[in-house]
């Protein structure tokens, strides 16, 4: 049946009042959604039961979706089984919830011989489309929980999980497409976006390519400002304690949160990562106050390490071995051909402070980092070697698989001297592509 036929009795009350409950939940505003459909449904007892149960269905929806936006079904355990298994997991809300809207569904196709009321056709048409959006719901909550749970993984394939989201996305493209739900399709998208966004971006630094990462980042970046702004412009009242009111803009949800400190996870490392190219655009000490507001501020760290302990070089090495696209520092242009590195040139030191690589010890670099692989593979270890030829000390690590932490001493270090040991640890930890996971979780550290 046409839903834009003429004859068609409108029904603009309980239209408004789906179009005004989806532009709540469209910017985010899960509780005043929940109390508009419960005050409407208490007001509305003698409707038709279709539409009870929609108002009851839609109750449930702002419930859950203020539960998935919280992250509080995150690395949920109950007697060694998953998170779904307890009662009141996100999967349990959302498959109630399908169930309820399928009756809704089933109720509309059911009315006699096609001549369903407007109002009928309209719930079993909206119902059928936000089954689908609980389906897509209940994948990308199963994502997060996957991501979550492998923070505590050494190495993070990013590209893997960009096209499991991908696939998810494809899935579930246009399959929630109704005008009234507009809002509600617009921040399902904004999030993937986002995430996705992320996730290229993070793939692309650990690939060690300049401007696709720099374009992610930006566009992620871009689409944060824009969510956030709408949180900016919610108010809330909260009372004082000794009486008097103040407003405040309203608190996003762990969600948004995560996503904003997950950019500013990426924005660190690619500024160290590709440190050369962005210092290449602005003056030393501009350069300076701007990674200074990165966090962590890499560049400043290892400086005053450097300054601390007399360290001759801190250098981070790219191993480009089998990557076809590498042409050095910066943006290229797709089609310039040069070519590919051989000998020593296949390790250079992206990163190098507090002056560029020391060529002398670069041999040495490379045949430490041939001998001791296995070790280096491990992505946890830090590896140690003295050279008395020309009494220096080597420190390394690998934060992930194309890239190596070196710090130089030209004289003689314990290979247990826990201060050298434990900044390479660290430093090597917070590069690692599963550390933003780990604080997925509301209240976890990471």
């Amino acid at each position: 049946m046409n839903m834009s036929d003429s004859h068609l009795t409108p029904v603009p009350v309980e239209q408004a009042v789906l179009q005004t409950f989806f532009s709540q939940l469209g910017i985010f505003s899960y509780d005043r959604a929940k109390d508009y459909v419960e005050k409407e449904k208490e007001s509305s007892k003698t409707a038709g039961a279709s539409w009870a149960s929609v108002l009851a269905a839609l109750a449930h929806l702002a419930a859950a979706e203020k539960a998935y936006h919280n992250m509080t079904f995150l690395g949920q355990k109950l007697g060694g089984q998953s998170f779904f298994s307890r009662k009141d997991s996100i999967r349990t809300i959302y498959t109630s919830l399908h169930n309820e809207l399928k009756k809704v569904v089933t109720t509309g196709r059911n009315a006699v011989g096609g001549t369903a009321p407007h109002l009928e056709e309209l719930l079993s048409h909206l119902s059928e489309q936000l089954c689908y959006f609980i389906q897509a719901r209940m994948e990308i909550a199963d994502f997060y929980e996957k991501m979550y749970s492998l923070s505590s993984q050494k190495s993070v394939n990013s590209e893997e999980l960009v096209s499991t989201l991908e696939s998810v996305l494809h899935k579930y493209s246009s399959r929630f497409h109704h005008p009234i739900l507009s809002p509600l399709e617009s921040s399902f998208q904004l999030e993937v976006d986002v995430l996705t966004q992320l996730l290229k971006c993070q793939a692309q630094i650990s690939e060690w390519k300049f401007l696709p990462s720099l374009l992610n980042l930006h566009s992620a970046h871009s689409k944060l400002h824009s969510w956030g702004q709408i949180f900016e412009k919610q108010r809330e009242t909260r009372k004082h304690l000794f009486g008097g009111q103040i407003q405040k803009a309203v608190q996003p949800p762990h969600l948004f949160l995560w996503l904003l400190k997950f950019k500013n996870i990426l924005l660190a490392k690619f500024s160290f990562y590709f440190h050369e190219a962005l210092s290449r655009q602005t003056t030393l000490s501009e350069m300076k106050t701007l990674t200074a507001k990165t966090a962590p501020d890499y560049f400043g760290k290892i400086s005053s390490f450097i300054r601390k302990y007399d360290v001759v070089n801190v250098s981070l090495i790219f191993d480009n071995r089998g990557s076809e696209s590498f042409q050095g520092h910066g943006y290229h242009h797709p089609h310039s051909y040069r070519e590919a590195p051989k000998g020593v040139d296949q390790y250079p030191a992206v990163v190098s402070l507090p002056n560029d690589r020391p060529v002398m010890h670069w041999p040495n670099v490379i045949m430490i980092m041939s001998d001791r692989a296995a070790d280096l593979n491990m992505l946890d270890k830090v590896v140690h070697f003295f050279d008395d030829k020309v009494q220096s000390t080597y420190y390394l690590t690998r934060p992930e698989p194309h890239f190596t932490i070196i710090v130089i001493f030209e004289s003689k270090k314990s290979e247990k001297d826990s201060h050298f040991i434990s900044f390479l640890q660290e430093l090597s930890s917070s590069l690692k592509n599963s550390k933003p996971f780990s604080s997925l979780k509301p209240g976890s550290k990471g």
